[in-house]
């Protein structure tokens, strides 16, 4: 079984200012500011979230926080961890772009309008079953079937930190040790857009020797 937390959000109405797990807002460094920037815009990457790396669910390393952007057109992510060495072009500046979310300004609006926010959480510890194949694949010459439990997906299933992710493209895992789920998130169930597709899921892996970040997004 693999440690998690799943995650419940809370809307905040006043800036967030310690360095603790939230979406949305304005980091809270426990560093230096290192905004990443786009290399194809050259402007500043949004947002998304930090997420402390509490040695529960990471076990004991140097990095403390995880701190994901995301490009304009979200096609690429960064990962700045805290600390550690960084390896794509950064800014020292506090301030920037981050995710919002769509609501009616006026209740008679038609449309919805894109509106800054800012979320805390709960977190609920629990556990994971180990990652299982959800279809045969080849060991040598030998091709093997793995057994699923019956509420394998609705264990897995949800917005979490750490765990096992819940693939719905049978993807695979990263190979080596190292890299642990950082985060799961469904796009139909948060209270924030984020663009994965078509009721996307976006799954988030940190190498917790280099603070480096694998991604992918499946969608329907």
């Amino acid at each position: 079984m693999i440690k998690k937390y799943t995650i419940e959000f809370i809307e905040e109405k006043k800036k967030v200012e310690k360095p603790i797990t939230k979406f949305g807002g304005q980091p809270v460094w426990i560093d230096k500011a290192q905004w990443p920037i786009d290399e194809e815009s050259g402007k500043p990457m949004k947002f998304i979230c930090q997420i402390e790396l509490n040695p529960e669910i990471f076990g004991d390393s140097e990095l403390k926080m995880a701190y994901l952007f995301v490009s304009k057109g979200w096609n690429n992510y960064v990962l700045i961890c805290q600390p550690s060495e960084i390896k794509v072009i950064t800014k020292e500046k506090s301030d920037g772009p981050s995710i919002c979310k769509m609501v009616k300004k006026r209740a008679s609006d038609i449309f919805l309008s894109s509106v800054k926010c800012e979320f805390t959480v709960n977190l609920t510890l629990g556990q994971d079953y180990n990652f299982v194949h959800q279809e045969p694949y080849f060991v040598g010459d030998e091709l093997v079937f793995e057994d699923t439990p019956e509420d394998y997906g609705e264990v897995l299933n949800g917005n979490k930190i750490g765990g096992t992710p819940l693939f719905m493209s049978c993807d695979d895992l990263p190979e080596e040790d190292t890299w642990k789920l950082l985060l799961q998130l469904d796009a139909t169930t948060v209270p924030f857009e984020l663009n994965f597709g078509d009721a996307g899921m976006g799954f988030f892996f940190i190498n917790m020797k280099n603070g480096s970040l694998k991604f992918i997004i499946e969608s329907c």
